[in-house]
């Protein structure tokens, strides 16, 4: 039987799997954040070391039977981040082979049937990341919008709010999107939600949905933040399938994060028509399936898909 470790760590929570070549999980464990850059190197450690050391318990086995490991973790944005974090994780006490990745890439590996393809994740932030049939990988800064990475959930609604205050003082149409942020924000007025706004208020990630919502009922400034959204992340899912090299064949595009999550189907077709070639997808189980697959890879080659579809369910299970 071959043993392998897979693991999600990111800003809010980290899951951890022990799973065989069949997929079947023999050992799972959630902990909390594990992303260095807001934990630090030894807590991000810490924390994927009380998750191992969880699932070992649960499922029996050794860490020196592990054969291969994969991390997916948030704050990998710079080869600099992959040695440090080697070093860190060195605490495991793990023999076999590992890889260190950004976490849109194990995203990308469980949402795709096959191991190559982009991912677009528009959630608190954006990322594009993609992979191509030769093994290249290529993505955005993922860093905000600082940095060029625009089109997220939090960007979403944030434009929401300006449009709304905007119309508020007459500088800009009218919109449905006005009642629909008061109702959500529970204010009993315009003027009352955007005096809390404006003493430090931060845009509620629900109003992304609230955009979707009323641009699909034709609201033409809710059709015009969705179609800024899309430009954005269909525009950099184009850029990274262009520098690999895939904008002239299929791939799968899959589409990973809250933004996607509230009916987006303006957002969907639009985002399209910047990557004819491919094949949209999103993402519906836990991105550490795709950290399994990755770590079979590094020691069996390609899992057959039975083995991506049992995997898949048996975490979905294991962490819903």
């Amino acid at each position: 039987m071959t043993i392998v470790l897979a693991v999600d760590g990111g800003g809010s929570k980290t899951h951890l799997a022990i799973c065989d070549e069949s997929g079947a999980v023999l050992g799972a464990a959630t902990a909390g954040p594990s992303n260095w850059e807001t934990v630090g190197l030894r807590g991000a450690a810490d924390t994927i070391g009380d998750a191992l050391e969880k699932a070992l318990t649960a499922s029996g086995l050794r860490r020196d039977q592990i054969e291969a490991a994969a991390f997916g973790l948030a704050g990998v944005d710079w080869p600099s981040d992959v040695d440090r974090l080697s070093t860190a994780l060195a605490s495991l006490r793990l023999t076999c082979p590992t890889t260190i990745v950004n976490d849109s890439f194990i995203a990308l590996r469980a949402g795709a049937q096959a191991p190559w393809g982009v991912v677009v994740i528009a959630g608190t932030g954006t990322v594009v990341a993609g992979r191509n049939r030769a093994g290249e990988t290529f993505r955005t800064l993922g860093l905000g919008r600082l940095l060029g990475d625009d089109g997220s959930a939090s960007d979403v609604a944030e434009q929401v709010v300006r449009a709304v205050a905007r119309a508020y003082v007459g500088r800009a149409p009218a919109t449905s999107l006005t009642e629909g942020l008061r109702a959500l924000m529970g204010a009993g007025s315009v003027e009352e939600m955007l005096e809390e706004y404006s003493r430090g208020g931060e845009p509620e990630l629900d109003a992304a949905p609230l955009a979707l919502e009323q641009a699909a009922r034709g609201d033409p400034v809710a059709v015009g933040i969705i179609e800024w959204a899309a430009g954005e992340l269909g525009g950099a899912a184009a850029t990274v399938a262009g520098r690999l090299g895939m904008d002239g064949e299929p791939y799968e595009l899959v589409l990973s994060g809250g933004l996607f999550r509230g009916g987006g189907e303006l957002l969907e077709t639009l985002i399209s028509r910047a990557v004819p070639t491919a094949l949209l997808t999103r993402l519906e189980v836990p991105p550490v399936s795709g950290a399994v697959l990755m770590a079979l890879e590094l020691i069996g080659g390609r899992p057959v898909p039975d083995v991506q579809e049992r995997c898949s369910r048996a975490l979905t299970a294991a962490f819903r």
